[in-house]
């Protein structure tokens, strides 16, 4: 089989028999050699971005036969910001589902499994279609180097691989989360978008976006197009001011998200947050469908229907976010704040769910350019009595799913000693230690079975996932 035949006329991965390994385990491995991420955070810097990302995109796109024309034939959602991106791409995309809508969602990063982040209608595409066209997507693009580093990296393939997908299975709507920033993100090689949001802005990849907020904004709002309806949520007044300035730049319409969504039912996320994501997503998924040009799709409620909406919002199943899982004497509080403004909420909602008379025990790992410090510090009034400082690692032979190759775990048990030492400092009322997974640690707690504990698990989105590797590999019956 020539490398041209696998694609079909649309230039399209085309999913046919395979005579390529194919496994998805195999899918993973390969997928593993593209990782480089921290390492481009680490050197890049955003004037050569401008000249390098959306470039290298279109290249790669082109040589695996998608033109940004075609691109433009998909009907895009597009969500940056720094705090609830996730959570409101996942009520975007229920919404959306419960009016007819078939479904591509992108998101990152992953938990347990990498086709986490490719999801039609709600779900994770399967290991087999993960491997089908990461094998036809990856092979042509190794044949056609011109040398050895001539490949996309780690995301940008999952995002072009994400792009071919939603193109075959013809979805109605694409919600597409930034994965870092915004203007020089890989999913901003779209050229049209119908409606974007802009969730809550707050300080994260500093390094890559600069360390004021008027930077971040203007990253952030790089999503914006042109004839565009974007939304965002309340922002400090410095970084609305930014936003409002590139909506005019970019020849746009700037919304702030009514409060449509003030009654929470059964939900562990705190009340703030709850809210602020899902009147975005209400407003984002109104405006599609308001302005959705007609379709073939017979199942698509015409109109927007605000109460359905809020009963699709109720039933979204988005895991490792202010999750509460019991497991014998333990009850663990999942969240992955990773931010000053995030952690503190995350502290609020585990003081209002903790129980008085059981021993509390944090549970935490922090990668990235990230300070430690300032996260721990408001760790120290929940009063831990205990706190366990663990690589992002579930068990001792982890699937190659989780395998980090820019975070070798000889570099993650040296941060995560050098974070207990931070954390001594700061509270040197508690003990303290460093143990090799989350397996051990749980291991460690279970084996004091006289005790009950209260455990707080956050610092990294990844942590969770490693969390989630232990007390639920079904993630919420989700996967």
């Amino acid at each position: 089989m020539s490398v041209s035949s696998i694609f079909n006329r649309k230039g399209l991965a085309k999913i046919l028999p395979s005579i390529m390994p194919s496994s998805y385990i195999e899918a993973i491995e390969t997928l593993n050699t593209l990782q480089s991420n921290a390492n481009y955070i680490k050197n890049a810097k955003i004037k050569n971005m401008a000249q390098t990302n959306m470039m290298e995109m279109q290249k790669f796109l082109n040589k695996t036969g998608v033109s940004l024309s075609q691109l433009d034939t998909l009907q895009v959602i597009h969500v940056s910001g720094t705090k609830g991106k996730g959570t409101t791409c996942s009520y975007c995309e229920s919404i959306l589902r419960s009016h007819g809508y078939k479904t591509g969602f992108y998101s990152s990063p992953h938990l347990l499994e990498v086709r986490e982040r490719i999801r039609l209608n709600g779900l994770p595409i399967s290991q087999a279609m993960f491997a089908d066209y990461f094998w036809r997507i990856y092979n042509d693009l190794n044949s056609q180097k011109s040398n050895s580093f001539d490949m996309p990296l780690y995301f940008r393939f999952l995002t072009i691989m994400a792009f071919h997908i939603f193109l075959n299975e013809n979805v109605d709507v694409v919600i597409l989360e930034v994965g870092i920033g915004g203007e020089y993100d890989c999913t901003n090689i779209v050229r049209k978008t119908l409606v974007a949001g802009i969730t809550p802005l707050g300080f994260d990849h500093t390094s890559l976006l600069g360390n004021t907020l008027e930077s971040i904004a203007w990253n952030k709002a790089g999503i914006m197009k042109p004839d565009a309806q974007i939304f965002t949520t309340n922002q400090p007044e410095n970084a609305m001011k930014v936003l409002k300035e590139r909506s005019i730049e970019r020849k746009c319409t700037l919304n702030i998200a009514e409060n449509l969504y003030t009654d929470v039912h059964g939900s562990n996320t705190p009340l703030y947050v709850q809210t602020t994501n899902a009147n975005l997503a209400l407003a984002i998924s109104k405006a599609f469908v308001d302005l959705r040009p007609k379709t073939d799709n017979n199942n698509i409620i015409g109109k927007f229907d605000l109460d359905l909406a809020k009963k699709a919002i109720d039933m979204t199943k988005w895991p490792g976010r202010y999750e509460i899982i019991p497991r014998n004497n333990s009850v663990f509080y999942l969240d992955g704040a990773h931010t000053s403004e995030s952690i503190l909420i995350c502290v609020d909602w585990f003081l209002s769910k903790s129980i008085l008379n059981k021993e509390r025990i944090l549970i935490f790992n922090i990668i990235g350019d990230r300070d430690p410090e300032n996260l721990l510090e408001v760790l120290v009034k929940c009063h831990f009595s205990m706190a366990i400082f663990i690589p992002n690692i579930g068990h001792d032979s982890d699937n190659a799913d989780s395998l980090d190759n820019i975070q070798p775990l000889n570099n993650q048990l040296n941060r995560c000693k050098a974070n207990k030492e931070i954390w001594d400092i700061l509270y040197p009322n508690g003990t303290s230690q460093v143990l090799p997974s989350f397996a051990k640690a749980v291991h460690f707690l279970e084996n004091n079975k006289n005790k009950e504990y209260d455990v707080l698990v956050t610092g990294s989105i990844h942590l969770i996932g490693s969390a989630m590797s232990v007390l639920d590999k079904t993630l919420n019956g989700t996967l």
